[in-house]
């Protein structure tokens, strides 16, 4: 005869394993209300989405169209995706739900630093360097004239690492770093020879600067602006690539 067996299961633990599927089931059975709750009440239907001002030129259609789901079955990585693709002109862009019925759309809208001359279009780039958009008209902003964009993959949204365009930007972030140069208004810049960069600045000054040095060179020009014996009104062109910077005056506007 088989033997009977001597294990004995005392009863706390039995009665512990029926108290932690009683508590278990609850459990269940409470999560699947809520989460029927919170998928199915009209209380959770996005009633309103909200698009920060700064950005209210994004097109407002698609938002529009999230009215009336539920907020939880709204899929924001995709959202947040689709927007900062579209609109490569915005920066921190977040898209957050805010309970228990609005779902909110915040960034800033990029500043515009430049414009890159290309053929008949002008590539718009920001202070930070990202390459945001493309026009067909300029825009009231330095142009950015030499650098050929067709040898270079152009990825809007992206910083530019574009070796001229850099540098340009890297000299306007220098000039702007000097009390006196940071007030120049620049027309437009010649960046296709890095050993010979022109600036045209107001009023019709031609500023002639190289990629060495570009601190020190840029500091020697905010001591010459500091020099009270320059009349400016007559200078034709600074050439501060040499140790000795080299000033050409307007000799026809110094004769009338």
């Amino acid at each position: 005869m088989p033997k009977k067996s001597d294990v004995k299961i005392p009863a706390i633990y039995i009665i512990r394993l029926i108290v932690f599927l009683f508590i278990g089931v609850i459990l269940f059975w409470t999560y699947s209300k809520i989460s029927t709750f919170i998928t199915t009440s009209p209380m959770f239907d996005v009633k309103e989405v909200m698009v920060d001002q700064s950005i209210s030129f994004i097109d407002h259609r698609p938002l529009k169209e999230l009215k009336g789901q539920n907020i939880f079955g709204v899929d924001l990585i995709k959202l947040h995706r689709q927007i900062a693709n579209q609109y490569p002109q915005i920066s921190q862009l977040r898209v957050v739900r805010q309970l228990p019925d609005r779902i909110m759309v915040l960034a800033k809208k990029r500043d515009i630093l430049l414009q890159v001359q290309w053929r008949n279009k002008y590539l718009i780039v920001d202070t930070e360097g990202v390459m945001m958009f493309y026009t067909n008209a300029p825009v009231p902003f330095p142009i950015v004239k030499g650098i050929p964009l067709e040898k270079y993959k152009i990825t809007l949204g992206l910083p530019s690492s574009i070796k001229e365009l850099n540098l340009v930007l890297d000299l306007i972030k220098e000039l702007r770093s000097h009390p006196n140069t940071a007030k120049l208004r620049i027309l437009s810049v010649e960046a296709g020879n890095a050993s010979k960069i022109e600036l045209l600045v107001m009023p019709n000054i031609q500023v002639i600067i190289d990629e060495d040095a570009l601190s020190a060179k840029v500091a020697m020009l905010e001591i010459l602006f500091q020099n009270g014996k320059i009349n400016w009104g007559q200078v034709k062109y600074i050439d501060i690539r040499f140790k000795e910077p080299i000033i050409k005056e307007n000799i026809d506007e110094e004769k009338k």
